[in-house]
Protein backbone atom coordinates (compact mmCIF):
# COMPACT_ATOMS: atom_id res chain seq x y z
CA UNK A 1 0.00 0.00 0.00
CA UNK A 2 1.35 3.42 -1.00
CA UNK A 3 2.28 5.65 1.92
CA UNK A 4 0.40 8.94 2.16
CA UNK A 5 2.49 12.14 2.29
CA UNK A 6 3.04 13.59 5.73
CA UNK A 7 0.88 16.61 6.50
CA UNK A 8 2.14 20.02 7.62
CA UNK A 9 0.72 19.34 11.07
CA UNK A 10 2.57 16.02 11.31
CA UNK A 11 5.82 17.63 10.14
CA UNK A 12 5.44 20.42 12.70
CA UNK A 13 4.90 17.93 15.53
CA UNK A 14 7.81 15.83 14.30
CA UNK A 15 10.13 18.85 14.38
CA UNK A 16 8.95 19.78 17.87
CA UNK A 17 9.90 16.32 19.12
CA UNK A 18 13.12 16.25 17.11
CA UNK A 19 14.34 19.52 18.63
CA UNK A 20 13.75 18.12 22.12
CA UNK A 21 15.83 15.04 21.36
CA UNK A 22 18.51 17.01 19.50
CA UNK A 23 19.13 19.51 22.31
CA UNK A 24 18.04 17.32 25.27
CA UNK A 25 15.36 19.68 26.55
CA UNK A 26 11.78 19.50 27.75
CA UNK A 27 8.93 19.59 25.25
CA UNK A 28 5.17 20.01 25.39
CA UNK A 29 2.86 19.04 22.54
CA UNK A 30 -0.10 21.36 21.87
CA UNK A 31 -2.10 18.33 20.73
CA UNK A 32 -1.72 14.83 22.13
CA UNK A 33 -1.20 12.34 19.25
CA UNK A 34 -3.30 9.19 19.21
CA UNK A 35 -1.68 5.83 18.44
CA UNK A 36 -2.16 6.22 14.68
CA UNK A 37 -0.52 9.67 14.73
CA UNK A 38 2.29 8.38 16.93
CA UNK A 39 2.97 5.62 14.41
CA UNK A 40 3.13 8.21 11.64
CA UNK A 41 5.69 10.16 13.68
CA UNK A 42 7.71 7.00 14.15
CA UNK A 43 7.59 6.41 10.40
CA UNK A 44 8.89 9.93 9.83
CA UNK A 45 11.75 9.19 12.20
CA UNK A 46 12.61 6.09 10.19
CA UNK A 47 12.44 7.96 6.87
CA UNK A 48 14.76 10.64 8.22
CA UNK A 49 17.06 8.21 10.12
CA UNK A 50 16.56 9.97 13.47
CA UNK A 51 14.70 7.34 15.50
CA UNK A 52 17.26 7.66 18.30
CA UNK A 53 16.48 11.37 18.67
CA UNK A 54 12.76 10.61 18.83
CA UNK A 55 13.43 8.19 21.68
CA UNK A 56 15.32 10.93 23.53
CA UNK A 57 12.45 13.34 22.97
CA UNK A 58 10.00 10.95 24.67
CA UNK A 59 12.07 11.13 27.85
CA UNK A 60 11.52 14.91 27.89
CA UNK A 61 7.72 14.78 27.48
CA UNK A 62 5.39 15.34 30.46
CA UNK A 63 4.04 12.09 31.89
CA UNK A 64 0.57 12.79 30.55
CA UNK A 65 1.93 13.11 26.98
CA UNK A 66 4.10 10.01 26.58
CA UNK A 67 3.04 7.90 23.58
CA UNK A 68 1.28 4.53 23.96
CA UNK A 69 3.38 1.68 25.34
CA UNK A 70 3.42 -0.08 21.95
CA UNK A 71 5.13 2.96 20.40
CA UNK A 72 7.55 3.33 23.30
CA UNK A 73 8.54 -0.33 23.05
CA UNK A 74 9.07 0.03 19.30
CA UNK A 75 11.23 3.10 19.83
CA UNK A 76 13.26 1.30 22.47
CA UNK A 77 13.74 -1.76 20.26
CA UNK A 78 14.84 0.23 17.22
CA UNK A 79 17.09 2.51 19.27
CA UNK A 80 18.69 -0.52 20.89
CA UNK A 81 19.42 -1.91 17.43
CA UNK A 82 20.97 1.44 16.41
CA UNK A 83 23.24 1.29 19.46
CA UNK A 84 24.31 -2.28 18.66
CA UNK A 85 25.05 -1.34 15.06
CA UNK A 86 27.08 1.67 16.18
CA UNK A 87 29.13 -0.42 18.58
CA UNK A 88 29.93 -2.81 15.72
CA UNK A 89 30.74 0.05 13.35
CA UNK A 90 32.97 1.72 15.95
CA UNK A 91 34.81 -1.57 16.50
CA UNK A 92 35.40 -2.05 12.76
CA UNK A 93 36.51 1.58 12.48
CA UNK A 94 39.12 1.14 15.22
CA UNK A 95 40.37 -2.16 13.79
CA UNK A 96 40.55 -0.85 10.22
CA UNK A 97 42.35 2.32 11.27
CA UNK A 98 44.83 0.25 13.32
CA UNK A 99 45.41 -2.01 10.30
CA UNK A 100 46.34 0.93 8.08
CA UNK A 101 48.44 2.55 10.82
CA UNK A 102 50.47 -0.67 11.09
CA UNK A 103 51.42 -0.06 7.46
CA UNK A 104 52.49 3.52 8.11
CA UNK A 105 49.26 5.18 6.94
CA UNK A 106 47.21 7.76 8.86
CA UNK A 107 43.55 7.59 7.79
CA UNK A 108 41.27 10.41 8.91
CA UNK A 109 37.68 9.57 9.78
CA UNK A 110 35.02 11.55 7.93
CA UNK A 111 31.46 12.08 9.21
CA UNK A 112 30.17 9.00 11.06
CA UNK A 113 31.74 8.81 14.51
CA UNK A 114 33.20 12.29 14.03
CA UNK A 115 29.69 13.71 13.66
CA UNK A 116 28.31 11.53 16.46
CA UNK A 117 30.83 12.88 18.99
CA UNK A 118 28.95 16.20 19.05
CA UNK A 119 25.71 14.57 20.29
CA UNK A 120 24.74 14.14 23.92
CA UNK A 121 24.33 10.40 23.26
CA UNK A 122 26.59 9.51 20.29
CA UNK A 123 25.46 5.88 20.06
CA UNK A 124 21.91 6.95 19.21
CA UNK A 125 23.00 8.74 16.03
CA UNK A 126 22.13 6.35 13.22
CA UNK A 127 25.21 5.40 11.20
CA UNK A 128 25.69 3.65 7.90
CA UNK A 129 29.21 3.07 6.61
CA UNK A 130 32.73 4.17 7.55
CA UNK A 131 34.54 6.87 5.58
CA UNK A 132 38.31 7.37 5.71
CA UNK A 133 40.30 10.11 4.00
CA UNK A 134 43.79 9.25 2.76
CA UNK A 135 45.49 11.80 0.50
CA UNK A 136 47.61 11.13 -2.59
CA UNK A 137 49.98 8.20 -2.38
CA UNK A 138 48.49 7.09 0.95
CA UNK A 139 45.18 6.43 -0.82
CA UNK A 140 46.86 4.26 -3.46
CA UNK A 141 48.83 2.31 -0.84
CA UNK A 142 45.69 1.73 1.23
CA UNK A 143 43.78 0.42 -1.79
CA UNK A 144 46.61 -2.00 -2.56
CA UNK A 145 46.34 -3.40 0.97
CA UNK A 146 42.69 -4.41 0.43
CA UNK A 147 42.48 -6.98 -2.41
CA UNK A 148 38.74 -7.50 -2.05
CA UNK A 149 37.81 -3.82 -2.58
CA UNK A 150 36.76 -1.96 -5.72
CA UNK A 151 36.76 1.56 -7.10
CA UNK A 152 33.38 3.26 -7.39
CA UNK A 153 32.31 5.80 -10.01
CA UNK A 154 33.06 8.76 -7.74
CA UNK A 155 36.66 7.67 -7.17
CA UNK A 156 36.26 6.18 -3.70
CA UNK A 157 37.49 2.68 -2.85
CA UNK A 158 34.88 0.44 -1.22
CA UNK A 159 35.19 -2.82 0.70
CA UNK A 160 33.36 -4.82 3.36
CA UNK A 161 34.64 -5.64 6.85
CA UNK A 162 32.59 -7.71 9.29
CA UNK A 163 29.37 -6.69 7.56
CA UNK A 164 30.26 -2.97 7.55
CA UNK A 165 30.89 -0.98 4.36
CA UNK A 166 34.17 0.94 4.46
CA UNK A 167 34.97 3.69 1.94
CA UNK A 168 38.38 5.20 1.33
CA UNK A 169 38.45 8.69 -0.19
CA UNK A 170 41.36 10.46 -1.91
CA UNK A 171 39.73 13.84 -1.19
CA UNK A 172 38.44 15.17 2.10
CA UNK A 173 35.98 17.77 0.79
CA UNK A 174 32.91 17.37 -1.45
CA UNK A 175 34.01 20.42 -3.42
CA UNK A 176 35.49 21.14 -6.84
CA UNK A 177 38.21 23.36 -5.42
CA UNK A 178 41.92 22.65 -4.81
CA UNK A 179 42.29 21.48 -1.23
CA UNK A 180 45.21 23.85 -0.65
CA UNK A 181 42.64 26.67 -0.89
CA UNK A 182 40.54 25.13 1.90
CA UNK A 183 41.10 24.75 5.67
CA UNK A 184 43.85 22.31 6.72
CA UNK A 185 42.83 18.73 7.50
CA UNK A 186 42.16 17.76 10.20
CA UNK A 187 40.74 20.90 11.82
CA UNK A 188 37.43 22.19 13.17
CA UNK A 189 37.04 24.48 10.16
CA UNK A 190 37.64 21.61 7.75
CA UNK A 191 35.06 19.48 9.53
CA UNK A 192 32.40 22.19 9.28
CA UNK A 193 33.13 22.81 5.59
CA UNK A 194 32.84 19.06 5.03
CA UNK A 195 29.41 18.80 6.69
CA UNK A 196 28.02 21.80 4.84
CA UNK A 197 29.35 20.72 1.43
CA UNK A 198 28.21 17.12 2.01
CA UNK A 199 24.65 18.34 2.57
CA UNK A 200 24.94 20.49 -0.55
CA UNK A 201 26.26 17.62 -2.69
CA UNK A 202 23.25 15.45 -1.93
CA UNK A 203 20.75 18.31 -2.05
CA UNK A 204 21.88 19.01 -5.62
CA UNK A 205 21.12 15.44 -6.63
CA UNK A 206 19.24 12.53 -5.08
CA UNK A 207 18.32 14.37 -1.89
CA UNK A 208 19.30 14.79 1.74
CA UNK A 209 17.53 14.16 5.02
CA UNK A 210 17.31 15.93 8.33
CA UNK A 211 19.90 13.69 10.04
CA UNK A 212 22.74 15.49 8.26
CA UNK A 213 21.19 18.84 9.22
CA UNK A 214 21.18 17.68 12.83
CA UNK A 215 24.87 16.79 12.43
CA UNK A 216 25.58 20.31 11.18
CA UNK A 217 23.65 21.93 14.02
CA UNK A 218 25.32 19.86 16.72
CA UNK A 219 28.77 20.41 15.19
CA UNK A 220 28.31 24.19 15.02
CA UNK A 221 27.19 24.27 18.64
CA UNK A 222 29.81 21.79 19.84
CA UNK A 223 32.77 23.47 18.15
CA UNK A 224 31.83 27.05 18.99
CA UNK A 225 34.97 28.89 20.15
CA UNK A 226 37.38 26.25 18.83
CA UNK A 227 37.94 27.73 15.37
CA UNK A 228 38.36 31.04 13.57
CA UNK A 229 35.02 32.07 12.07
CA UNK A 230 36.75 34.38 9.63
CA UNK A 231 38.71 31.41 8.31
CA UNK A 232 35.47 29.47 7.87
CA UNK A 233 33.80 32.40 6.10
CA UNK A 234 36.81 32.78 3.80
CA UNK A 235 36.63 29.08 2.92
CA UNK A 236 32.98 29.34 1.92
CA UNK A 237 33.69 32.52 -0.04
CA UNK A 238 36.50 30.86 -2.01
CA UNK A 239 34.21 27.93 -2.79
CA UNK A 240 31.38 30.26 -3.84
CA UNK A 241 29.16 28.84 -1.10
CA UNK A 242 28.50 31.75 1.24
CA UNK A 243 24.95 32.10 -0.06
CA UNK A 244 24.38 28.35 0.29
CA UNK A 245 25.72 28.22 3.84
CA UNK A 246 23.59 31.19 4.87
CA UNK A 247 20.47 29.42 3.61
CA UNK A 248 21.47 26.19 5.36
CA UNK A 249 21.99 28.03 8.64
CA UNK A 250 18.66 29.83 8.20
CA UNK A 251 16.92 26.47 8.15
CA UNK A 252 18.93 25.24 11.13
CA UNK A 253 18.08 28.32 13.17
CA UNK A 254 14.39 28.40 12.29
CA UNK A 255 13.55 24.70 12.16
CA UNK A 256 16.09 23.09 14.50
CA UNK A 257 16.49 25.96 16.99
CA UNK A 258 20.21 26.44 16.43
CA UNK A 259 21.34 29.53 18.33
CA UNK A 260 22.24 32.19 15.72
CA UNK A 261 25.43 32.99 17.65
CA UNK A 262 26.87 29.72 16.30
CA UNK A 263 26.54 30.97 12.71
CA UNK A 264 28.99 33.19 10.85
CA UNK A 265 29.34 36.81 12.06
CA UNK A 266 26.62 39.13 10.79
CA UNK A 267 24.28 36.22 10.08
CA UNK A 268 20.96 37.29 8.58
CA UNK A 269 18.28 34.66 7.91
CA UNK A 270 16.96 34.13 4.40
CA UNK A 271 14.36 31.98 2.63
CA UNK A 272 15.00 28.24 2.70
CA UNK A 273 11.71 26.76 1.44
CA UNK A 274 13.28 24.77 -1.43
CA UNK A 275 15.84 23.13 0.85
CA UNK A 276 13.14 22.36 3.41
CA UNK A 277 11.06 20.67 0.72
CA UNK A 278 14.05 18.58 -0.39
CA UNK A 279 14.64 17.47 3.19
CA UNK A 280 11.01 16.89 4.07
CA UNK A 281 9.87 15.05 0.94
CA UNK A 282 12.97 13.01 0.15
CA UNK A 283 13.95 11.70 3.58
CA UNK A 284 17.37 10.28 4.35
CA UNK A 285 19.51 10.71 1.19
CA UNK A 286 16.31 11.05 -0.84
CA UNK A 287 15.37 7.41 -0.30
CA UNK A 288 11.66 8.27 -0.09
CA UNK A 289 11.61 9.74 -3.60
CA UNK A 290 10.16 7.46 -6.32
CA UNK A 291 12.97 8.37 -8.74
CA UNK A 292 15.61 7.52 -6.12
CA UNK A 293 13.92 4.18 -5.42
CA UNK A 294 13.82 3.41 -9.13
CA UNK A 295 17.54 4.11 -9.45
CA UNK A 296 18.43 1.90 -6.50
CA UNK A 297 16.29 -0.98 -7.80
CA UNK A 298 17.71 -0.80 -11.32
CA UNK A 299 20.34 -3.42 -12.18
CA UNK A 300 21.41 -1.63 -15.32
CA UNK A 301 24.19 0.90 -14.49
CA UNK A 302 23.01 3.12 -17.36
CA UNK A 303 19.53 3.40 -15.84
CA UNK A 304 21.01 4.21 -12.43
CA UNK A 305 23.13 6.98 -13.93
CA UNK A 306 20.12 8.30 -15.84
CA UNK A 307 18.06 8.59 -12.65
CA UNK A 308 20.97 10.43 -11.01
CA UNK A 309 21.15 12.83 -13.95
CA UNK A 310 17.39 13.41 -13.89
CA UNK A 311 17.54 14.20 -10.17
CA UNK A 312 20.32 16.70 -10.76
CA UNK A 313 18.59 18.33 -13.75
CA UNK A 314 15.41 18.74 -11.72
CA UNK A 315 17.38 20.70 -9.11
CA UNK A 316 19.22 22.98 -11.56
CA UNK A 317 17.30 26.21 -10.76
CA UNK A 318 18.08 25.69 -7.07
CA UNK A 319 21.69 24.64 -7.76
CA UNK A 320 22.52 27.54 -10.05
CA UNK A 321 21.13 30.04 -7.57
CA UNK A 322 22.89 28.84 -4.45
CA UNK A 323 25.97 26.96 -5.68
CA UNK A 324 26.59 27.82 -9.37
CA UNK A 325 30.25 26.77 -9.40
CA UNK A 326 29.49 23.38 -7.90
CA UNK A 327 26.46 22.93 -10.17
CA UNK A 328 28.52 23.49 -13.32
CA UNK A 329 31.34 21.22 -12.11
CA UNK A 330 28.87 18.49 -11.16
CA UNK A 331 27.18 18.77 -14.56
CA UNK A 332 30.55 18.21 -16.25
CA UNK A 333 31.06 15.08 -14.17
CA UNK A 334 27.60 13.85 -15.13
CA UNK A 335 28.51 14.25 -18.79
CA UNK A 336 31.62 12.19 -18.19
CA UNK A 337 29.61 9.58 -16.33
CA UNK A 338 31.57 9.91 -13.10
CA UNK A 339 28.69 10.47 -10.68
CA UNK A 340 27.44 7.42 -8.80
CA UNK A 341 23.87 7.17 -7.53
Amino acid sequence: MKQQPFSDQEWSMFLRLLRAGLWERSVYLPKLPDEASARRLLEMGRNQAVVGLLLRSVTHLPKDQVPPSSIRMQLLAESDEIERQNLQINLVERETRAFFEQHGLRPIVQKGSQAAKHYAMPLLRQSGDIDFYLPGESFRKACALVPDGSLSADGSFVFLRKGVVVELHPHYFDLHLPEDQLPPVPSACAELVLYSSHILKHALGAGIGIKQLCDMARALAGMEGSYDKQELEDAFRKAGLLRWHRMLCSLLVDQLDLNPKYCLPGFKPCRYSTLERIVRDGGNFGLSRPLRKKGLRARNPFIRKCTTALSFMGRLPFSLRYAPREAVATFRELLRGNISH
